[in-house]
């Protein structure tokens, strides 16, 4: 069992330290001047020692004391966001997001910010998750997007993106010599994903070239990684095609070989019909499933 102070007592102490000033903190609290005297002083007796001394007209923490607000102002500040995502998880003009960093930062982030240009009072919170657990994501999120299909008994699967893996470098790192089959590419640095640890080798598959050599390069934990990596003239990495198309359009990153790449099944949204919000839901599914490409290959090589 956590052993805490009176959560009260630590609210007005944290009040009247941060405006140094028992009456600014009682206004603020909608509370009597008393009720915060007697607050800070039972946070004193709880402690044994004395939290403030008077400075002037108002409030001067001690010592110690100052460590400790700063201590516990994050948690504090954690309590609030729990507490008012809590509270506010059934406001209809707001939709909860949760990807993978690497989709959020290369694909989602872009596009969350173009729909909520168009649509202002549609409110979009995003959170990452590095695992593919989904049972306490969907119980906290109203769309969750994963790089599989996925299945619920009340829940909803919508395709999102298509997942088209592709070989990435940028343009310094062949001095205008690049290479345009799949086999000269074992002369350089590949870039490898460690939970992705078969994608060079699928890839080659496809391009028809059996190997048993063991392919050199860094192994990275995240995608997003690699195609740092590969920006900065590291090596060649393999990425959904989705995830670099604006880097390819601005030429940091070419396509090594376009007509080799290896499909996946696609990323997906799961989400609830019974969604209060769900209107909102499915207009912000509307506003990214039309970016996948109509030229995507239909033919699935790969469950990643």
């Amino acid at each position: 069992m956590r052993r805490l102070p009176p959560l009260k007592a630590l609210q007005a102490f944290e009040a009247a330290a941060r405006h140094e000033s028992v009456t600014k903190a009682a206004q603020e609290l909608n509370v009597s001047h008393s009720a915060v005297s007697q607050q800070i002083k039972a946070l004193e007796h709880y402690f044994n020692q004395k939290l403030f001394r008077n400075k002037g007209n108002g409030l001067e923490l001690m010592p110690k004391a100052r460590n400790y607000l700063e201590d516990i102002k994050q948690s504090l500040d954690l309590i609030a966001v729990a507490s008012e995502n809590l509270s506010s998880s059934g406001v209809l003009n707001r939709v909860r997001v949760n990807a993978t960093p690497t989709f959020m930062t290369q694909w989602l982030i872009p596009r969350v910010a173009s729909f909520q240009r168009a649509f202002p009072n549609v409110e979009i919170r995003l959170e990452t998750s590095t695992s593919d657990e989904l049972l306490n994501e969907i119980e906290t999120n109203d769309l969750v997007i994963r790089r599989f299909p996925m299945t619920h008994t009340r829940l909803v699967c919508a395709r999102i993106v298509d997942d088209e893996t592709v070989a990435v470098a940028s343009p310094r790192l062949f001095h205008g010599n690049a290479p345009d089959q799949p086999s000269e590419l074992l002369n350089y640095n590949l870039l490898h994903i460690r939970s992705r640890i078969s994608a060079w080798p699928r890839w080659f598959q496809k391009a028809g070239i059996e190997g048993s050599q063991t392919l050199k390069g860094q192994v990275f934990d995240h995608i997003h990684l690699s195609i740092a990596a590969a920006r900065s003239g590291a090596g060649i990495c393999l990425a959904p095609k989705a995830f670099v198309e604006e880097e390819l359009q601005e030429q940091k990153l070419m396509n090594l070989c376009p007509d080799v790449a290896v499909i996946g099944a696609g990323f997906f949204g799961l989400y609830d019909k019974q969604n209060r919000g769900l209107r909102n839901v499915e207009r912000l599914i509307d506003w990214l499933a039309p970016q996948i490409p109509a030229s995507t290959p239909k033919a699935k090589d790969i469950d990643w």
